[in-house]
């Protein structure tokens, strides 16, 4: 009998997808606009369905070690102000699958209850606001946390021929930004973000007084621009009743001056910085310590009185011993830090955004780093990062 069940719920779940499948092929065929955020929205309740259906059939799995986090979850107001460090993860095979994530807190023993996804702006439909992805996320117990990219090229100006050409756009984009070009995408990516409902943290434009590497950067627009941009762009969310993003301001405090990007405290809810040790690959990179990266900058990021987020931490295993790397970095991190409240590793393979080669910062294999993390953890966050069963 209870045979006979399973098989009939794996036939409504199969059955439920091809019509669903059906009736989105369909319409996608010929409709845009509206009916594509209804459709995004149908493929969503159908993705949640069966992540519901699969943890039926699986037991409790990866929700027993985020029973912890059930207080936390649907509530903006507790995600302001945790009680300890919220772990969470990026891993590299993200959007098309969550397995990496799944597979670095088996390998860890933890359970993350945040996971990070990057997404630009633009017109392509991987740029929309991503409500599969974010529900994907939340249906497996976790709180999704997008680095939201505000790359103006993507934009094709015979669809907005309001906005200044592509080669034309970076300069004072950010100017632009909050002078409102660009609210035809902030406002259906607020819209989405309503729509979805649940906690989501925003990292809006991340690194924004790098010189160097984002086109949103001092190079192309002064800090008072970057501000009006945030501003406007938190006030059209909220305005379309967003209220359920937390923001993240995240500089790169390698640069002197980053203080000076801070929007205020009404426009923040955590504070964030990057913290990856490159090693000596380049010639601007060297084998520094957390310490060095991090926790001589905490003083400031910690006076603005906000949680305060790593949100890329990681090392390569050029140049130094990458196991004592991340023993030093996690050991005790709670009284070193006491307002980092998050803390996000970068999993990922074959990253090439800074340099010309490619550069692994996976750990899942590295059974010394592996060796060196769990104790690390477990004498700081005892109570909250369960092992995956």
């Amino acid at each position: 009998m209870r045979t006979r069940n399973r098989l009939m719920l794996i036939v409504i779940v199969i059955g439920g997808a091809l019509i669903g499948s059906l009736a989105l092929t369909t319409i996608s065929s010929s409709s845009e606009g509206p009916v594509t955020g209804a459709m995004d929205r149908l493929g969503s309740a159908f993705g949640s369905f069966e992540h519901a259906m699969r943890g039926r059939f699986q037991g409790p799995g990866r929700s027993a070690g985020l029973k912890w986090f059930d207080g936390y979850r649907n509530s903006v107001e507790r995600l302001k102000r945790p009680d300890g460090v919220l772990l969470g993860a990026f891993d590299s095979g993200i959007p098309g699958t969550l397995d990496g994530v799944v597979a670095l807190e088996h390998s860890i023993g933890t359970t993350f209850p945040l996971v990070q996804i990057y997404m630009a702006w633009g017109d392509r439909p991987d740029e929309d606001f991503p409500v599969g992805l974010a529900t994907a996320i939340s249906d497996v117990g976790s709180v999704p946390v997008v680095t939201w990219e505000p790359w103006l090229s993507d934009f094709a100006n015979d669809k907005h021929p309001q906005i200044p050409l592509r080669d034309q756009r970076d300069r004072h984009g950010m100017a632009a930004v909050a002078s409102g070009e660009y609210d035809f995408y902030i406002d259906v990516w607020a819209l989405g973000a309503a729509r979805f409902g649940k906690p989501i943290f925003v990292r809006f434009g991340h690194e924004m007084n790098d010189p160097y590497r984002y086109p949103w950067g001092p190079q192309n627009n002064t800090n008072i621009e970057f501000i009006a941009a945030w501003k406007h762009v938190v006030d059209r969310f909220r305005r379309d009743g967003a209220n359920n993003v937390l923001w993240v301001w995240s500089p790169h405090v390698a640069y002197r001056y980053w203080e000076t990007y801070y929007p205020g405290n009404d426009y923040v809810d955590w504070v964030a910085t990057g913290a990856l040790n490159f090693g000596p690959i380049a010639q601007w990179s060297s084998w520094w310590s957390f310490q060095e990266i991090f926790g001589q900058k905490y003083p400031a990021l910690a006076s603005f009185g906000k949680p305060v987020m790593v949100a890329e931490f990681g090392s390569l295993a050029v140049g130094g011993n990458r196991a004592t790397w991340y023993r030093d970095a996690l050991d005790n991190i709670t009284s070193k830090y006491p307002q980092v409240h998050a803390l996000l590793f970068f999993n990922v393979k074959n990253d090439q955004t800074v340099t010309y080669q490619k550069v692994d910062w996976k750990i899942d294999g590295d059974s010394a780093v592996l060796r060196a993390i769990r104790p690390a953890l477990s004498r700081w966050a005892p109570s909250n990062q369960q092992a995956v069963r």
